[in-house]
């Protein structure tokens, strides 16, 4: 168990209720039941989640289909170990990324800054 991607899924769950936070989560993710082979992204912020759970080895979504459309949604699985990336961006400072995980990278912070 990776403890510091738990505390970033904890934080991304958190920055749910600011809508000027997004996060681009690249991973091998379940779809529809299928994996994906490559390292696809997945955008999550308030507009396009409508239920998240955090469970012991990943993260389950409930996404939109359509920004448009409040009644569409599928569902993801994504598994903690097939993460490769997690980039944040806060929109509302002129769209400002950072990697806040990386698989295989030490990140030299001790916790997310913040916005």
């Amino acid at each position: 168990m990776d403890l510091y991607l738990h505390t970033i899924m904890y934080q991304i769950i958190a920055d749910l209720e600011n809508a000027s936070v997004h996060y681009i989560i690249y991973a091998r993710y379940f779809f529809f039941g299928q994996q994906m082979y490559g390292y696809e992204p997945v955008h999550i912020n308030k507009n396009s989640v409508k239920a998240i759970s955090l469970r012991p080895d990943s993260l389950g979504c409930s996404m939109m289909l359509d920004a448009d459309s409040s009644e569409e949604a599928f569902s993801i699985v994504i598994p903690f170990d097939f993460i490769g990336k997690i980039s944040r961006i806060f929109k509302a400072a002129g769209e400002i990324e950072q990697t806040v995980f990386q698989k295989g990278k030490s990140l030299e912070t001790d916790s997310l800054p913040a916005f």
